[in-house]
């Protein structure tokens, strides 16, 4: 393991920077895979629920999706293009593709993509600070669309107004708490009276309220769904024992959660109060 990746940042978590912004995710699935990362795998059903309710009322199946902190385009891989967090290990740690230059792997993702998408009426449109990542994933057509910005301090890009406006839903698997209001207030502010659905799974050490005082301002209900999510697990004793810190802080009980060693998430669903009174969250994982 590198040794940065075992510094803690100011949330207790490591620091693993060195893989967020290369020019190819292979660093970030091996590297990952040591830790069991599995919140895309987990947040998926729930995300294809969301997804189908929002289906059930519209005359079209076509969705215009942001994956926000998208790094790769993990979260497209899964939903779009219908692979698993197995899958995506399996690839990116097999030998014959760790030895390929970028250019043969970006043509060999392509094709690998291309050949393998579950659901077409996804539109895709990642959002992450790391260039690079967004990069590969535009390339290889896993994404339809990146925006490789900080929306926490800088204007929404030239150009990206339009895809960010017409979002019908932006999802997250973990960057909420990095990401704050500001972000999101763009997101909300590009769509010029549109109102996405937002489909967050945040971590528990990370207060969820702010974000709820946020969107209701744009006349936004948000509800959380039952039960929490396992991201990964720690990576050291002094992660955990950080992380435990944090959620003592907050009251929060880690009893079978934290405390048997993975970072848990929650998630939350924040829509129009219309939409919201209309199909509570828990009606739509009735099916």
């Amino acid at each position: 393991m590198n040794d940065e990746a075992m510094k803690l940042d100011n949330t207790g978590k490591i620091v693993l920077n060195h893989i967020y912004n290369e020019s190819d995710p292979r660093a970030y699935y091996t590297t990952l895979s040591e830790f069991d990362y599995s919140i895309p795998e987990e947040a998926a059903p729930v995300f294809r629920n969301v997804i189908g309710a929002m289906r059930d009322r519209s005359e079209s199946d076509a969705l215009n999706v942001i994956d926000l902190g998208c790094s790769y385009g993990v979260n497209a891989a899964i939903l779009k293009h219908g692979l698993s967090m197995g899958d995506l290990y399996e690839r990116y740690s097999d030998t014959r593709i760790a030895a390929l230059d970028r250019d043969a792997l970006i043509a060999e993702d392509r094709e690998f993509y291309a050949g393998n998408v579950a659901d077409p009426d996804l539109d895709m449109t990642g959002v992450d600070i790391a260039e690079r990542a967004i990069g590969y994933a535009v390339e290889t057509r896993m994404l339809d669309t990146g925006v490789a910005a900080n929306l926490e301090t800088g204007p929404l890009p030239d150009g990206a107004a339009g895809s960010i406006g017409a979002a019908d839903l932006v999802i997250s698997t973990g960057c909420i708490g990095y990401v704050k209001q500001p972000t999101l207030r763009k997101i909300l502010d590009a769509g010029e009276g549109n109102a996405p659905w937002m489909a967050h799974f945040v971590l528990r050490m990370f207060p969820y309220e702010d974000f709820d005082t946020l969107f209701s301002e744009y006349g936004y209900v948000t509800e959380t769904l039952p039960g929490t999510f396992r991201q990964r697990r720690f990576a050291s004793d002094d992660e955990q024992a950080s992380v435990l810190d944090n959620l003592a802080e907050l009251g929060i009980d880690p009893a079978g959660k934290e405390a048997d060693g993975w970072y848990h998430a929650e998630f939350h669903l924040s829509r129009p109060a219309a939409a919201a009174s209309a199909a509570p969250l828990t009606s739509l994982f009735r099916h």
